[in-house]
């Protein structure tokens, strides 16, 4: 595949997984995936926001920290849409490294960057962090009114 192709599950449209080089100048490919998934799965505009900024938050940080914008290297994004919601999940093959084990630092610190672990926190319902395979995935959930998911 590759990094501008699209990866449909053929027996959903529920399901969509993106491979992106490891170059910042590709960041706005992730963000162009949230919003066509939030729209074809109807999703409110201010939940679509929520997700984008979680999801340019931890794809940024993969390309920034674990790939040192080495384009050779490729992010994975995927969304789908589950009974409670919509799920994201980013995977990279950089370092292990658990961004939701660190300590944040104090809200009313000032200090430029660093809060991206946060606003990942905060705008999601869930958040979580694995390893597999020599793969770091991290997943997030946004929880849906049943309506929005029942459709």
């Amino acid at each position: 595949m590759d990094a501008s192709s699209y990866r449909v599950d053929r027996s959903s449209s529920t399901f969509v997984e993106v491979r992106i080089p490891g170059d910042t100048r590709w960041l706005q490919l992730a963000r162009l995936v949230v919003e066509q998934c939030c729209q074809e799965f109807e999703v409110e505009k201010s939940v679509m926001l929520d997700i984008k900024l979680a999801v340019d938050e931890a794809v940024s940080n993969v390309m920034r920290h674990a790939y040192g914008g080495n384009a050779q290297r490729s992010v994975h994004v995927a969304l789908r849409l589950v009974p409670s919601g919509v799920e994201t999940e980013i995977c990279d093959d950089g370092l292990e490294f658990d961004p939701f084990a660190q300590e944040l630092p104090p809200p009313d610190e000032l200090r430029s960057g660093g809060r991206g672990i946060f606003l990942m926190r905060a705008v999601m319902d869930e958040c979580e962090y694995d390893r597999v395979d020599g793969w770091n995935r991290i997943r997030m959930r946004k929880h849906l009114a049943t309506s929005a998911v029942d459709k």
